[in-house]
């Protein structure tokens, strides 16, 4: 069964993928099913030429939802690709204490010896 941090991951690449096709999609589809002006350019004080608002709007923000997807869908991967934490089991951790320290007191009572 897996966790639910792989389950969270998951869900983070699928979301944000489905989020990066359909801001993809709305943009190729709403200039044919609507009415605006891909190439009409107009002029700014009657010298500076300036692009259809349209483009102007869409590429920087699908820029920025790329940006974002991508950076949801690598979250997303690292939470899936990480092992899940191991149980901790506290009478085995224990043991090891003791053991460390019957070494340590093993340790310092031959150095005392050797003197």
């Amino acid at each position: 069964m897996p966790s639910g941090e792989k389950i969270l991951g998951a869900v983070f690449m699928l979301a944000s993928i489905i989020v990066m096709i359909l801001y993809i999609l709305w943009g190729i589809l709403a200039p044919i099913f609507g009415e605006v002006n891909l190439t009409g350019w107009s002029m700014l004080w009657n010298t500076i030429p300036v692009p259809p608002l349209y483009w102007v709007l869409f590429l920087p923000i699908l820029a920025l939802v790329l940006l974002g997807g991508v950076i949801f869908t690598w979250i997303g991967w690292a939470l899936v690709q990480t092992p899940s934490p191991e149980e901790i089991n506290v009478e085995e951790i224990e043991k090891q204490l003791e053991e460390l320290e019957k070494e340590e007191e093993k340790e310092s009572s031959e150095g005392k010896a050797e003197q």
